[in-house]
C-alpha cells in the first residue's frame, strides 16, 4: 500500500545560529585597535554573505591572503568564509573554517568577547557538518561563559543552538520552539536597530511552526521576518527561502499546481546561489509530483536533491533525501533499491544522536533554564552563604553514618531491584501497563483547564501475521526495536510503556493539541525507517498505526482513564482502517464537556462539527464506524501483515 504522503522536513532549512556571526560583528572598542580598513572589509563581507555568498568568499579570501592580520580581522575573515562556504555547499571548506577558529580562540591576549564569538562561530559551524558532539562541547563552553557575564547575546545564541540540537538532530520542533520562544523574548528587550541576526531569529520561529502545521502562525512569523529583511540589504537568501516556505504553505492547503509554480519560480536563484535551499525545494517538487502520481518524476527530483545534498555534505538533507528515494521507489516496485536507501537513511539515524549527546544537551538545556529563572537564581545565591555552617555539621554527621551505610545501601539496592520488577515489561524494558496507569495517573494536570497531557496507543501492523510467519524469536527482535525506537524518538520527559503484546503507549504531560499531534507523526515516521534483521539477510520494516488522546478527555473534567482510553483506541482504530503506518488524533474542547462519550465516539465527524472536538490524523480518514464495529475499544484487532521487506540476494 502507498504510504502517507506528508510534508517534507525541511529542518536544514535553519540556519542554524548564523546570528552569531552576521551583522555588527565587531564593537568599537576592538575596532579601534585594528586596521579601520580590514575592520570595514569584514563588516562588508559578513552583511553581503547571505545575498551573495560568492562574494563574500571573495572578499574573506582576499583578506586572509594579506600578512600579519590582527587575530581579531582573522576570525572575522575566517567566519565569513566557514558560512560562505557552507552556504555554498562546501562542507570540507566550512569544517576547516571551524577548526581555524578553535586555534583562534586560544590566541594569548584575545579579548573575551572575541573568544566567545570564535567559539559561537566554530560551534555552529560543527553543527551544520553533522558533528554534534563537538559542537555541543562547544556551545556549553559558550552558554556558561554567557551566564557568568550576564551576556544576553551570547544566552540567545545558546537558546538558539540548543533549538538547533532539538528540531534538527532530535527531529522534536516542538521541544525547539520553546527555546526560539526565550531567545526572541530576550531579543525583544534589547534597545538597538534591527540587524541581520533578527531576521533569522524569526525565520527559525517560522520555519519550526511551519514543521508543526501552525501555518497562520508562522506567516506571521515569516511577515516579520521578511519586514526587517527588506529593511536591510543582501538577505536575498532569506527572502528566496521564505518564498519556498510560503509556497509549502499552498501545498499543505492543496494547491498543488500554484505551489509548485512558487518553488520553480526560486529554482533557478537557488542553483546559483543556495544548494541547501535548492536541495529543499528539489524534495518539495519531487512531494508535489507523488500526490500528481508521477512517481519516475518524482524520483528523478530526490536523486537530484540527494546529489546536491552529498556535494554540499549537508548530513540532514542527505538523510531526507534518502527517505524520498525509499519512498518512490517502493511506489515504483523497486524494493531492493528501497531497501538499500532505507539502510543508508538507518545508518546516517544511529549517527547522530548517541547517548553522550543526549547527556550534554540534557545538561546543556538545564543551565539555559537556571540562567532563565531568577527564582532559582536566588535560590543558589542563599545556597552559598549558608554552606560552610552546613558542611561543618555534616562532617560529624558522615562519621556517624558510615557503619551502618554499607546495610542500609544494599537493602536499597534490593528494594529499588524489586520495585524495577514490579514495574518494567522483562523483554522490552520499558514499563509495564500497571506502571503506564500509575504514571498516567500522576501526570495528569491539576488545573484541567489549561494544558492537558497526551496518550497515544501505538500499534505495530500486522504483527500476529508477522510473528506466525517468522516466528515467535523474530517477533520477539521486533518488539524490542520499535520500544527502542520510540523510547529514543520521544523527549526526556515522556513516559513510554508496553501496554499489551504488540500496542505500546507514549504519555506527554503538560502539552498541547498541536504537540501531541505532531509527537504521533514523528514517531510514526521514526517507526517507518526501521529495518529490523531477523536473520542473515533477511529484514522487517515494520510501520505502527497511533491513536492520540487528550488526558483528560474535556478541559474542566475529572481525568477518567477509561474515558481517555476508550477515545485512544477509536482514534486507533481510525488509522488502521485507513492503512498503516500512520496515526489518527482526538482533542476534546471545552465545549465539549457535557457530551455523552458514547455518542461522541459513534460520530465523530459530528462532534467536529458542532465544536466538541477537534481531530487529525496523518492522511484523509474516515471516522465513521462500519456496521457493526463497536467504538472505543483501546485494544483494536491485528491486520494482515505487509511489511515485510525481503531478503538480499
Amino acid at each position: 500500500m502507498r504510504r502517507p504522503l506528508r510534508n517534507a522536513r525541511l529542518r536544514r532549512l535553519l540556519p542554524c545560529l548564523l546570528l552569531v556571526a552576521i551583522g555588527a560583528v565587531h564593537g568599537q572598542g576592538t575596532a579601534a585597535t585594528t586596521d579601520a580598513r580590514q575592520m570595514e572589509q569584514v563588516q562588508r563581507c559578513h552583511s553581503v554573505m547571505h545575498g551573495a555568498p560568492r562574494d563574500a568568499l571573495a572578499i574573506a579570501d582576499q583578506l586572509l591572503a594579506a600578512p600579519a592580520l590582527s587575530p581579531v580581522v582573522e576570525i572575522g575573515a575566517v567566519s565569513c568564509r566557514g558560512f560562505s562556504l557552507q552556504l555554498l555547499g562546501q562542507g570540507a571548506g566550512s569544517l576547516d573554517a571551524a577548526a581555524r577558529l578553535k586555534v583562534l580562540m586560544e590566541t594569548p591576549g584575545l579579548p573575551v568577547m572575541e573568544r566567545n564569538r570564535a567559539l559561537q562561530i566554530a560551534a555552529t559551524l560543527l553543527q551544520r557538518n553533522g558533528q554534534t558532539r563537538e559542537g555541543l562541547q562547544l556551545l556549553e563552553s559558550m552558554l556558561e561563559r554567557a551566564i557568568a557575564e550576564d551576556d544576553v547575546t551570547g544566552q540567545i545564541s545558546a537558546l538558539s543552538g540548543i533549538a538547533l540540537v532539538r528540531g534538527e538532530q532530535m527531529d522534536d520542533p516542538e521541544g525547539a520552539l520553546r527555546y526560539q520562544q526565550q531567545a526572541i523574548t530576550l531579543s525583544d528587550h534589547l534597545q538597538r536597530p534591527p540587524l541581520p541576526q533578527d531576521v533569522l531569529l524569526h525565520y527559525n520561529h517560522g520555519y519550526t511552526l511551519l514543521q508543526l502545521k501552525r501555518y497562520d502562525e508562522a506567516g506571521k512569523a515569516f511577515n516579520r521576518a521578511e519586514t526587517i529583511a527588506n529593511r536591510l540589504s543582501n538577505q536575498d537568501v532569506m527572502l528566496q527561502r521564505i518564498r519556498g516556505h510560503r509556497a509549502e504553505m499552498l501545498h499543505a492547503r492543496g494547491e498543488l499546481e500554484a505551489a509548485r509554480s512558487g518553488l520553480l519560480a526560486i529554482l533557478p536563484w537557488q542553483r546559483e546561489n543556495d544548494p541547501l535551499g535548492e536541495v529543499v525545494t528539489l524534495q518539495r517538487l519531487a512531494r508535489i509530483a507523488l500526490e500528481q502520481d508521477a512517481a519516475e518524476e518524482a524520483r528523478q527530483l530526490a536523486g537530484q536533491a540527494l546529489a546536491v545534498a552529498e556535494r554540499g555534505r549537508f548530513p540532514e538533507a542527505i538523510r531526507d533525501s534518502l527517505d524520498l528515494l525509499a519512498e518512490t521507489s517502493m511506489l515504483l516496485g523497486d524494493a531492493a533499491q528501497a531497501r538499500d536507501y532505507l539502510r543508508q537513511a538507518r545508518e546516517i539515524d544511529q549517527s547522530r544522536m548517541k547517548g553522550d549527546n543526549l547527556d550534554r544537551l540534557a545538561r546543556l538545556q538545564a543551565k539555559a533554564e537556571q540562567a532563565l529563572d531568577p527564582i532559582r537564581t536566588n535560590a543558589t545565591q542563599e545556597a552559598n552563604r549558608d554552606r560552610l555552617l552546613r558542611n561543618a555539621a555534616l562532617a560529624a554527621a558522615v562519621v556517624l553514618l558510615l557503619g551502618a551505610g554499607g546495610l542500609y545501601l544494599r537493602m536499597r539496592r534490593q528494594q529499588r531491584r524489586l520495585r524495577q520488577i514490579d514495574t518494567t515489561d522483562a523483554l522490552t524494558g520499558l514499563a509495564n501497563r500497571h506502571e503506564a496507569e500509575r504514571l498516567l495517573a500522576a501526570t495528569a494536570p491539576a488545573g484541567a483547564d489549561k494544558a492537558r497531557s497526551a496518550v497515544l496507543l501505538l500499534e505495530i501492523d500486522g504483527f500476529k501475521a508477522l510473528n506466525d510467519q517468522h516466528g515467535h524469536a523474530a517477533g520477539d527482535q521486533l518488539l524490542c526495536a520499535v520500544a527502542e525506537a520510540l523510547a529514543q524518538g520521544s523527549d526526556q520527559h515522556d513516559h513510554v510503556a508496553r501496554w499489551s503484546g504488540a500496542a505500546f503507549m507514549v504519555i506527554r504531560g503538560n502539552t498541547s493539541q498541536a504537540a501531541a499531534f505532531a509527537l504521533a507523526a514523528h514517531l510514526c515516521r521514526r517507526i517507518g525507517r526501521l529495518q529490523v534483521e531477523i536473520a542473515p539477510g533477511q529484514y522487517l520494516a515494520p510501520t505502527v498505526s497511533t491513536g492520540v488522546a487528550s488526558h483528560p478527555l474535556f478541559p474542566g473534567r475529572a481525568p477518567r482513564l477509561a474515558d481517555t482510553l476508550r477515545a485512544a483506541g477509536r482514534a486507533l482504530q481510525v488509522a488502521q482502517r485507513s492503512g498503516p503506518g500512520t496515526w489518527a488524533g482526538l482533542w476534546g474542547l471545552a465545549e465539549g464537556r457535557g457530551i455523552d462519550l458514547h455518542d461522541l465516539l459513534h460520530a465523530p465527524e459530528q462532534a467536529l462539527a458542532q465544536g466538541w472536538i477537534a481531530i487529525g490524523g496523518g492522511r484523509p480518514m474516515s471516522w465513521t464506524p462500519p456496521r457493526g464495529t463497536a467504538t472505543g475499544s483501546p485494544a483494536p484487532a491485528h491486520r494482515p501483515a505487509g511489511n515485510a521487506v525481503g531478503e538480499r540476494s
